[in-house]
């Protein structure tokens, strides 16, 4: 992932929509919980919307909801997996696990570019991962955007997503 020092540096209309919606659901507090993410509130973002849920020790991410269009880029719906358990061949650049760490540890929004390969090509791709905790101050779930739009052929060269071993 290229990191990107600010969400408006990304250029992505989505991206800064759901920055605004979680900047106002944070109401002066650290980050939100997942409790004050109301997916009727975002409808327009939900295809490329990603949940998980993080778990302590050891550190695990459960992908808890994978929009539509998430979904069909990675060729298949993963939810309810761990993040350990996949392998994403159509990144090339991006060390998820190390992205989450970082998420919990700095307990701030990460965003940047990403590299999408298929079978016939690789495009950049913009996305952000914005910290949620129910007590406060521990992360415990998080909401990603992932702003990604391929065309039909390109679908269909997707590389699909697998479970690991």
């Amino acid at each position: 992932m290229i990191r990107a020092v600010t969400i408006a540096e990304l250029d992505s209309q989505p991206i800064s929509r759901l920055e605004a919606y979680w900047l106002e659901k944070r109401q002066g507090r650290l980050m939100p919980a997942r409790a004050d993410i109301d997916p009727a509130e975002i409808k327009e973002l939900l295809p490329q919307i990603i949940l998980v849920r993080i778990e302590h020790d050891p550190l695990r991410v459960k992908y808890t909801v994978i929009g539509t269009a998430s979904a069909e880029a990675a060729g298949f719906d993963y939810t309810g997996r761990y993040l350990d358990e996949l392998h994403f061949d159509s990144e090339i650049d991006t060390d998820w696990p190390a992205i989450y760490r970082e998420l919990v540890r700095e307990k701030a929004p990460i965003a940047g570019t990403c590299i999408f390969k298929t079978a016939t090509l690789e495009r950049p791709y913009r996305v952000a991962v914005f910290p949620l905790s129910n007590e406060g101050e521990q992360v415990d779930h998080a909401i990603a955007y992932e702003h990604l739009a391929l065309t039909p052929l390109e679908r269909d060269k997707i590389l699909p997503v697998k479970p690991r071993g």
